[in-house]
């Protein structure tokens, strides 16, 4: 990898200055009591990159130095003329008297050490902090979805992500006073939003996060920060996990709780229609109160059943009755029925009218399948009929 391939990188991937700098403003507050009560105290950026937090420094009145292996990076410091050294972080510390830096800083650094050696680092900024001094670490956060599969592999110098509490871990063990996790740079709203969907679950946790450590020793400068370490920075990714999971049971309720209210709902109006039928019985004057009753009743299960099913329905019934009144008519008639029941025994339609018939009285109508019986069966005529029956036989053998 040449001196000027990660300077490229950093332009391409990690934004513009101005951004990058806009971003680390949240560690100001942090910084500025520190620096006011150490005014001669070293400021130590470790893995400077293109030196944005150095400058941001520079502007707030904070003199700082910073160290970093590449030297293209490196260049950019010197372009703007920052002060910076080339010199391994590690050795860097070892190098520097205990109790002489008020702020220690290692924006995006510990992803690319092995953890023992990120260990090593943490407890030699313990070392040469003064009492009340701060430690800054920020680095990709891997509760980010995005973060954790993709984004942190651009790099081809990362090692592995590190999850928050892992290195908030290691401050506390080695004796550091207090510890604060900073989520930062979160999707606007998402702490906030009502109705979280799945993307926001995976994507909108904080990209970064740093990890905030002050060293015992120095009650003012404790007190003058502990507003700023009980505040809450960003939303954690399990957080947002949880509000997800709480609002898809609430979403569950809900409709759990709508689908029983229209269950409900249709078992009354069900009831209420069962009423009205009872109480709009159709009158066998035909009267007009028979007809408005009939007419207010199909209105009704044209309602509750749908337009085509009462169509079908309708038109089954109309067919019934057609049938009935045939038979009727034809049983009056036995000469006539005799010739009908002739034609559908030679043509075969006899077994055709009974699956008909069967099918048009859908369970069977009051004495309806003794008179179909009766309608396509010679056998079951009357003895009249079959006297006229036989008459006309013999007049055809003559």
């Amino acid at each position: 990898m040449s001196d000027q391939f990660y300077r490229a990188f950093e332009e391409k991937f990690r934004g513009p200055r101005g951004l990058i700098q806009q971003r680390l403003e949240v560690y100001l507050p942090f910084v500025q009591p520190v620096c006011a009560a150490y005014p001669e105290a070293l400021v130590l950026d470790l893995g400077c990159g293109r030196g944005e937090w150095l400058e941001l420094l520079q502007k707030n009145s904070i003199a700082a130095m910073g160290v970093d292996l590449d030297t293209g990076m490196l260049a950019a410091c010197q372009q703007i003329n920052l002060k910076v050294q080339c010199q391994d972080a590690l050795e860097s510390l070892k190098q520097l008297q205990d109790g002489s830096a008020s702020v220690v800083s290692a924006f995006h650094l510990v992803e690319h050490l092995p953890f023992d050696r990120v260990k090593d680092l943490v407890a030699e900024c313990h070392r040469v902090l003064k009492p009340g001094g701060l430690l800054i670490m920020e680095t990709p956060n891997p509760e980010n979805f995005m973060v954790a599969t993709h984004n942190f592999y651009l790099d081809p110098t990362h090692l592995r992500p590190i999850p928050p509490d892992l290195l908030a871990f290691v401050p506390e063990y080695l004796g550091y006073e207090s510890v604060k996790i900073l989520r930062l740079q979160e999707t606007d709203g998402v702490k906030t939003h009502p109705n979280l969907s799945m993307l926001d679950v995976l994507t909108g946790a904080s990209p970064d996060y740093a990890v905030v450590a002050q060293k015992a020793g120095h009650t003012a400068l404790k007190q003058s920060l502990q507003a700023l370490f009980d505040q809450a920075f960003g939303i954690s990714g399990y957080a947002l996990l949880e509000r997800q999971r709480l609002q898809a049971n609430d979403f569950g309720f809900k409709l759990e709780k709508s689908i029983s209210k229209t269950e409900i709902h249709l078992a009354q109006t069900k009831a209420q229609l069962d009423r009205v039928e009872m109480q709009l019985q159709i009158s066998p004057s035909g009267t007009y109160k028979g007809v408005i009753g009939r007419m207010f009743l199909q209105f009704l299960r044209i309602a509750e059943q749908g337009l085509w099913t009462r169509v079908v329905a309708l038109g089954r019934q109309l067919l019934r009755l057609m049938a009935s009144l045939s038979l009727k008519f034809f049983n009056a008639r036995p000469i006539l029925k005799m010739r009908l029941i002739e034609v559908s025994q030679k043509l075969g339609l006899a077994p055709i009218l009974r699956k008909l018939w069967r099918r048009l009285q859908n369970k069977g109508l009051e004495n309806g399948e003794a008179e179909t019986q009766a309608f396509i069966s010679a056998e079951s005529m009357s003895q009249s009929a079959q006297r006229i029956a036989q008459t006309l036989q013999n007049k055809k053998k003559l």
